[in-house]
């Protein structure tokens, strides 16, 4: 168990540091509307993640359970996750989105700034992709015990919902460092990050003794 939430603590942290749309809008709207929306838009977010999750987990879980599909879902998701830790150490870096290229003329409802976030981390087709990834990562590393994996993505979901909180909170501590730079290199420190999970799930696919038989 305390694997299981270690590792869905290190995956959501990689989540967290992945600079997107809604990361923008997240700090966007706390900026502009204070941090209670800037909360709301977090919640939206949460909502689009366990979205795809479900998505996910209904797409390939069944496929993890049959031997003679494990090896061919542990080299997809190895896959996806390595590209997806690719784009994040080459794709270009922008900072624009923090003032909005949208005018809001008067403050949002949180339903309103709930739904936003929403859809903007749903539009992102990455993000569908990422938890594919975690639900192939997860049933290799925690050998498919559904209690584990369950607590994995339990610890996964609170921490980017935590992450995701502080961040609206101290929205203006967190603009006076999005420079260029130091966006790259976050970007860089999770791209890496995701791209040695895919390989390694890759290398347990072909050393996994019970994937073997």
């Amino acid at each position: 168990m305390l694997t299981a939430i270690g590792q869905g603590f290190v995956f959501g942290m990689i989540l967290c540091f992945s600079i997107g749309p809604a990361f923008f809008g997240l700090i966007q709207t706390s900026l502009k509307h204070g941090y209670r929306n800037g909360i709301a838009i977090a919640l939206g977010i949460f909502a689009s993640d366990l979205t795809y999750l479900l998505i996910a987990n209904s797409t390939i879980s069944g496929w993890l359970q049959d031997e003679k599909y494990k090896i061919a879902v542990g080299l997809t998701g190895g896959i996806i996750i390595i590209v997806y830790g690719l784009v994040q150490i080459l794709k270009k870096t922008v900072i624009q989105n923090v003032d909005g290229e949208i005018i809001e003329f008067k403050k949002p409802t949180y339903g309103a700034s709930t739904l936003k976030g929403y859809i903007m981390n749903l539009l992102n087709p990455f993000v569908l992709l990422i938890w594919i990834g975690a639900v192939t990562v997860s049933s290799s590393n925690l050998n498919n015990d559904k209690w584990n994996i369950f607590i994995f993505f339990v610890a996964t979901l609170a921490t980017v919902l935590g992450t995701d909180i502080l961040k609206a909170i101290a929205a203006h501590k967190i603009r006076g460092y999005l420079n260029i730079n130091v966006i790259h290199k976050v970007n860089i420190l999770a791209g890496i990050i995701l791209i040695i999970s895919g390989v390694i799930l890759i290398v347990r696919v072909f050393v996994e003794p019970s994937w073997k038989k």
